[in-house]
């Protein structure tokens, strides 16, 4: 297995302060320099074993309607990435170091396919991005919530034998989909792999103010 860790890019103006609350999906409640706080949380997904009260987390300043927007939060010993308006960036960096993509010359972004818009057109090969931000048992899992688009997206790429690219923001030794939480996608996923679509999962460390990618991570048996 390649082995290695490439810094992708850096974020700038980051703060700490300590989760309280989400009153929604979209919006977390936190304290910094003993105020409460708003922020906006970008990742939809239910985050429960790393968005609780009392965790720490990194953010900036939004340029939307809250003052502030969370971008990672720390579990243990690592940085969580949660801003998923990030892994498109994160994917298109990572594309440099691994083989897979080293002969692509055209490029093209948030691309029109079937009933769905894609992540990426690769020489005319799309190509989906999903972040993981759930592990258990050192197995990475998505999703960790419910998805019918995320399900729409696999079987539009198995119909356009496409790609689809998992970025792993946590410590894991293998990544499955996530069956119990949705059959679904899980059951497409399984149908993808069985079809010969090309299933890429790199693992995606955030260090400090720094993105890197890391290696490759083994599919489980699923």
């Amino acid at each position: 297995m390649n082995n290695i860790k490439q810094a992708l890019f850096k974020i700038n103006n980051l703060m700490k302060g300590t989760f309280i609350s989400r009153p929604n999906r979209f919006i977390g409640e936190i304290r910094h320099n003993e105020k409460v706080e708003t922020a906006h949380i970008h990742d939809p997904g239910r985050l429960k074993e790393l968005l609780f009260e009392g965790a720490e987390v990194l953010f900036t300043h939004s340029k939307g309607k809250l003052k502030y927007y969370i971008k990672a939060v720390r579990n243990l010993d690592e940085w969580v990435l949660i801003d998923t308006a990030l892994h498109s960036r994160i994917a298109q960096k990572a594309f440099e170091f691994l083989p897979e993509f080293s002969k692509v010359k055209d490029i093209k972004r948030e691309v029109k396919l079937g009933s769905s818009r894609i992540d990426f057109l690769l020489d005319n090969v799309p190509l989906e991005v999903k972040g993981v931000t759930l592990v258990k048992n050192d197995i990475a899992l998505f999703p960790d919530a419910p998805t019918e688009r995320g399900a729409r997206h696999v079987k539009e790429i198995i119909k356009h034998n496409g790609i689809i690219f998992f970025l792993i923001f946590r410590n894991a030794k293998l990544f499955a989909p996530n069956l119990e939480m949705d059959p679904k996608f899980s059951q497409n996923l399984s149908e993808a792999r069985k079809k010969g679509i090309k299933i890429i999962t790199a693992q995606i460390k955030f260090e400090g103010n720094i993105i890197y990618y890391c290696k490759k991570i083994p599919l489980a048996d699923f």
